[in-house]
């Protein structure tokens, strides 16, 4: 409780190249009041429009290359107190007024040459300098604006350096939690803007959201490249595929590929609306997860009525779960009710055939019942000795 209300301040950060550039404007716009006190004597005598003009110029950047960035570097090291919304407007806004003030910066250029006995200076140089610090000063800052938002690079890829050669491991059980699954979300979401990814609404903080890019840039899910427009944040074949997976189920614990690559399918088609594709998808899930549970009863079930386990049908490995009492009454209702939707799939001429929002019921209940299963793996082979006992019996008479 000691450090309790204490600013937590990130002076590292300065020693990034973008920041130097960034302080560099923040200063040179913050002198503009002294640079326009000591050339006074020199544009005293111009024409009262070319002193309004030189003194908007002036004040401009004394705002949006000084004091408004100025603001920015301070919440960025952390010595104000900012709410995350203040902090978003704060960058959504800067540019806005920067490519008002530009747009001011190009008809003010128009009216010196059409008209410059009113609107020039005395000294050409004060104008040609006038107008290159208006043009450059601040895309300088907008350029490096993804410092602003707390983005490093270097520090993200570093996490990836830090593995060596080490390429992503092959097993579809990475160490991938719920959170990491939204992280990615939020990138996709953003179309890669780094301050939409820093600054967002995820309720995660700032240092643990940047733990999170380094672990999925290292995992190769994420990949840091560098823009016309500055450093991006881009996903990984990987990272979209891993998208196409239900959230749910990064909290079950299975190392089965062809199970996850079949729940991919059937979401892909899903949202594709292609509703004969996730009958068959789902149907070859429920199979696999019901044959799964045969195969791993003692002794192994090989084979159901006349027919070997690989080649009985969804009903028939129902009942086959059904009678060794492996699943209990919700399962065995939703895997009964997946049945019966399956079998719209051959609709007859008078049927109305399997539409969209028959395939919704389909995935949802493939993803239910796979949940139940595989979240309750862990406890059914924690309790072995408990089955002649009636453990299992249980779930199907409750």
């Amino acid at each position: 409780m000691a450090n309790a209300g204490r600013k937590h301040l990130e002076l590292e950060a300065l020693r990034d190249k973008r920041a130097v550039i960034i302080l560099a404007v923040v200063a040179l716009g913050l002198a503009t009041p002294v640079v326009a006190r000591l050339t006074f004597p020199g544009w005293v005598g111009a024409s009262a429009l070319a002193q309004v003009r030189l003194l908007m110029r002036l004040g401009g950047l004394f705002v949006l290359a000084g004091a408004y960035p100025a603001v920015l570097v301070l919440v960025r090291l952390g010595l104000t107190d900012v709410s995350v919304y203040q902090h978003r407007a704060l960058l959504r806004l800067y540019p806005v007024f920067c490519n008002f003030f530009q747009v001011l910066v190009v008809l003010d250029g128009f009216l010196l040459v059409v008209w410059p006995e009113r609107f020039a200076l005395p000294s050409l140089w004060a104008d040609l300098l006038l107008s290159v610090a208006g043009v450059g000063l601040l895309p300088a800052v907008l350029h490096h604006q993804s410092w602003l938002a707390g983005f490093d690079p270097h520090v993200v890829l570093s996490a990836r350096s830090a593995l060596g050669d080490a390429r992503p491991l092959p097993s579809t059980r990475t160490p991938l939690d719920t959170l990491d699954y939204r992280v990615l979300q939020l990138v996709a979401h953003s179309g890669s803007d780094v301050a939409a990814v820093m600054i967002n609404d995820m309720a995660i903080g700032t240092r643990d959201l940047n733990l999170r890019l380094r672990k999925l840039v290292a995992l190769g899910y994420l990949d840091v490249v560098d823009e016309r427009h500055g450093p991006q944040l881009t996903l990984t074949s990987m990272g979209t595929d891993t998208l196409a997976l239900p959230v749910s189920l990064f909290t079950w614990q299975t190392n089965d590929l062809e199970l996850l690559q079949e729940l991919a399918l059937a979401r892909l088609a899903l949202e594709e609306r292609q509703a004969q594709k996730v009958v068959v998808a789902c149907a070859r899930c429920c199979e696999r997860l019901l044959r799964g549970l045969l195969a791993a009863h003692e002794p192994p079930v090989t084979s159901v009525g006349n027919k070997e386990v690989g080649r009985a049908t969804l009903g028939e490995l129902v009942g086959a779960c059904r009678q060794y009492r492996l699943i209990g009454r919700f399962e065995d209702n939703i895997f009964s009710a997946l049945n019966e939707r399956r079998k719209k799939i051959h609709a007859l001429q008078d049927e109305r055939p399997i539409d969209d929002q028959d395939a919704f019921i389909l995935y949802t209940l493939t993803e239910i019942a796979a949940r139940a299963l595989l979240t309750q793996a862990p406890r059914a082979e924690a309790q072995p000795l408990a089955v002649g006992e009636g453990g299992q019996g249980e779930p199907a008479g409750s």
